[in-house]
């Protein structure tokens, strides 16, 4: 199973302090505009009706003092009474005083100040009576006296900014006395959940937190406790199962390991010795590579009345079923060659052929699970004859390289394996026995297709015939030892780490000549 690295955590918008502040931060300013905007109302209005009051009482007041001017129409009076009143009240931006019955003032003066909006102004009139000897009250005049009431304004103004102040004051107080709370009961609880997080995704089942609170957080620290045991447990119950399967795998292992080692030995065995490899033979060289401990391919050679046997083998699979199979064929090779002798190759790759196919079960129709399996081998078989400089060569399959200074012959053999079923009970294998005569530098090699169809290179394509070719040409002069080592270099920088597809088997031998054909 895959395992994912631990990824960095993700803020989605902010911790949670900063997300709580700013909804905080929000709220009270919104709560804080409202209650601003009301309280510049109210106090917007009390403002308004103090000054309206006092402009009543001012023009009151006015009105009854300038009654015995405007009778005698004391035009110099009134205007220094009107002139007072404006320098003493800033707010009043035009007074002017009429006579009773008459539209143009008697009097009138303006503040330097602009009138300003209609909206921002309050106007006030007020009758001027004067109270005749006999008690009677006449109407002598009227006062107007136009106020501007942006002093409200200002005086709203100043009377919230106290307000606001301690409202910000309270504001930031408020987020300084959550943030701390918030991160001492929430915030910590849940970093150093966080972290004891991370350490199990790390392997440490051990840590805890501390779960004596009763609130919610107690709730999810005894809850993620529980969650952490449980973990640990299994844990530990599956590397215990985990440490007995391998260590009763590993014990299969060796036993098996051990059964294929010993196979090998069996295997092994079979092969030629170096003495009978040295017999006949002026030189060989040979690159058996099991694809696994042991193999599918076999190498045989055999010395004979007068000469020898070369015989390379490459039986189906590999492995220990391809073991199994070369153990049966090698067997059945020998047999054929005692019965039959080594003078008529095609012969002997008939027998062996006929011997495959009746110890298989691949004669007439298969009864039972184990019949219906279609195995057999590739067989080269060369028969060395020294004293008279020839070599008989049969095949099924594999082909001889003959290797000389004009370059590379290839004498192929019959296109058909021994053993498989074939599609008529009464159709018989035929192979033909080819002539070769012995010259002096001649290397002959017999080789398996696991060497040919090794894939590499960067492309991932096959060794090839060609290249074998080529490799065995370039270095045709060099001892056979000199070549197969020349050869493995080449495969491994071509194999370039790649798995071997095949078992490899390559023979190549010359043969020490009795007597020089003329």
């Amino acid at each position: 199973m895959k395992r994912h690295k631990p990824r960095a955590p993700v803020w989605r918008g902010g911790s949670l302090l900063a997300r709580v502040s700013a909804t905080m931060l929000v709220a009270t300013i919104a709560v804080g505009l409202v209650a601003v905007a009301l309280s510049a109302r109210i106090v917007g209005g009390q403002r308004h009706q103090d000054l309206l009051r006092r402009a009543e009482l001012v023009a009151a007041t006015q009105a009854d003092a300038l009654s015995g001017p405007v009778w005698e129409l004391d035009e110099r009076a009134v205007q220094g009474t009107i002139n007072a009143l404006l320098e003493r009240d800033a707010a009043i931006r035009a007074i002017a005083v009429f006579e009773a019955n008459r539209p143009a003032p008697l009097a009138r003066a303006a503040s330097s100040a602009p009138l300003g909006d209609p909206a921002d102004q309050l106007r006030i009139e007020r009758p001027i009576h004067l109270n005749s000897r006999d008690g009677r009250i006449e109407t002598v005049g009227r006062l107007e006296i136009v106020y501007s009431t942006a002093e409200v304004g200002r005086a709203t103004l100043d009377a919230l900014f106290p307000v606001v102040g301690l409202l910000l004051l309270s504001l930031l107080a408020a987020i300084g006395l959550l943030g701390l709370t918030l991160n001492r009961i929430i915030l910590r609880p849940l970093r150093r959940l966080t972290q004891l997080a991370r350490s199990m995704a790390r392997g440490d089942y051990g840590a805890r937190m501390d779960s004596a609170r009763g609130d919610e957080i107690g709730v999810l620290a005894d809850s993620f406790n529980r969650m952490a045991e449980t973990v640990q447990e299994h844990t530990q119950t599956l590397e215990t199962r985990v440490q007995e399967r391998t260590e009763a795998l590993a014990a299969t292992n060796r036993a098996i390991m051990d059964s294929i080692n010993y196979a090998q030995l069996i295997q092994s065995s079979i092969l030629p010795t170096p003495d009978s490899l040295n017999a006949g033979l002026s030189e060989h060289a040979i690159l058996w590579r099991p694809r696994d401990v042991v193999s599918g391919d076999f190498y045989l050679c055999r010395q004979t009345a007068n000469g020898f046997v070369i015989a390379v083998a490459d039986c189906t699979g590999h492995g220990v079923p391809g073991a199994f199979m070369t153990m049966t064929a090698s067997a059945m090779l020998n047999n054929a060659i005692d019965q039959f002798g080594p003078e008529d190759p095609a012969a002997i790759l008939a027998a062996v052929d006929a011997k495959v196919r009746t110890t298989l079960n691949q004669d007439g129709e298969a009864r039972t699970l184990a019949q219906r399996f279609d195995n057999g081998l590739d067989l080269a078989i060369c028969h060395v004859v020294p004293d008279e400089n020839r070599l008989t060569f049969a095949s099924a399959r594999i082909p001889l390289l003959i290797v000389t200074a004009e370059g590379v012959a290839e004498l192929r053999g019959d296109r058909e394996s021994l053993g498989y079923r074939r599609l008529s009970d009464t159709q018989e294998a035929r192979f033909t026995n080819h002539g070769v005569a012995l010259r002096p530098g001649q290397s002959f090699f017999l080789a398996t297709d696991g060497l040919t169809d090794q894939n590499g290179g960067e492309l991932g394509r096959r060794f090839g015939k060609q290249r074998l070719r080529d490799e065995l040409t370039r270095n045709q002069t060099l001892p056979l030892d000199a070549m197969k080592t020349d050869l493995e270099r080449s495969l491994d920088r071509f194999q370039n780490g790649r798995g071997q597809r095949d078992d490899i088997t390559l023979f190549g031998f010359r043969v020490r000549l009795q007597s020089h054909p003329a």
